[in-house]
């Protein structure tokens, strides 16, 4: 939980949005997950231990009322921890705008505005070329790390290639190839790194190919080339997949992304220290487990 929160805190244009928009579901029970968010970030400067214990608390129960595996205290993956906060806020927004439009006010969904993408799936038969289009939303993708390792953009690229898919076309051909690309772009990009998989045995095992991590991503899709930068990393920190440990690494956002300081901090659940954006690539290319960049005007 903490991981994920100081990621998601990074993203201070989303946060923002959820708390300009305060005076629409302030007044929803449901929306626990974003009041208590908003308070989270209050908060975090100050030195008050109880306040910031019972505000996380207080987040853990609303997430758990809409998705009860989070109610016991055993650990959890990070990515679904961060999917399910992400999602929770998402199913509001249709309840949140009928509320906005009954007292003359209007909401966008935060998630939406900033996080959520458009994917277009493309299938072309090989027999006729007769093909179909179908659109999907995400609010992040998960790649497979190659063996031996390579960059995110390397396992972006294969995520993108065509592949070959089984299909019966009514012209009587049976394949047909299928390939994947970005139709509109966020203003925070989410990658999951599948660092955790079945073996051979079909027992869970810990990907350790190392990931080459840059500051700077280059995506193309349909409304053109987007350029990224990288502001937060949540690491899997341990050998195995059934143990271990997460933290997070954020840039400060008092220094401009520009800033050739460069400084960043390590998030250790109490423990904080600074370092910088070069140091995180270095380190974390072995345990970097989730990726959020954010896109430059």
């Amino acid at each position: 939980m903490n991981s994920c929160l100081q990621s998601l805190l990074t993203l201070d244009d989303f946060v923002n949005d959820v708390k300009r928009q305060k005076k629409v579901w302030r007044s929803n029970p449901d929306a626990g997950v974003m009041r208590y968010l908003t308070k989270i970030k209050k908060a975090r400067p100050t030195k008050d231990l109880a306040k910031k214990t019972l505000l996380l608390s207080n987040f853990k129960t609303a997430l758990s009322a809409w998705n009860p595996e989070f109610k016991d205290n055993q650990q959890k993956d990070a990515h679904e921890f961060l999917s399910s906060v992400l999602q929770q806020i998402r199913s509001l927004g249709p309840q949140l705008q009928y509320l906005a439009a009954t007292t003359d006010q209007t909401y966008t969904c935060p998630v939406k505005k900033h996080i959520e993408f458009t994917m277009e799936n493309t299938r072309t038969c090989k027999g006729c070329g007769v093909g179909s289009t179908r659109q999907e939303k995400y609010t992040d993708l998960s790649l497979d790390i190659a063996l031996g390792g390579g960059t995110v953009e390397d396992m972006l690229e294969d995520y993108l290639k065509e592949t070959d898919l089984e299909y019966r076309c009514e012209c009587g051909a049976n394949m047909s190839g299928q390939r994947s690309s970005f139709a509109t772009m966020p203003k925070a990009l989410v990658l999951h790194l599948k660092r955790i998989r079945y073996d051979s045995s079909y027992q869970l095992e810990k990907v350790r190919d190392p990931v080459d991590l840059f500051r700077e991503l280059v995506i193309p899709s349909k409304e053109g080339g987007s350029c990224y930068s990288l502001v937060s990393a949540i690491s899997h920190i341990g050998a195995g997949a059934g143990s271990g440990h997460y933290i997070s690494d954020g840039v400060d956002l008092d220094v401009p992304v520009e800033d050739p300081e460069d400084r960043w901090f390590t998030y250790n659940d109490t423990v904080v220290r600074e370092t910088s954006g070069a140091s995180v690539c270095k380190l974390r290319s072995q345990n970097a487990y989730v990726l959020v960049y954010k896109r430059k005007d």
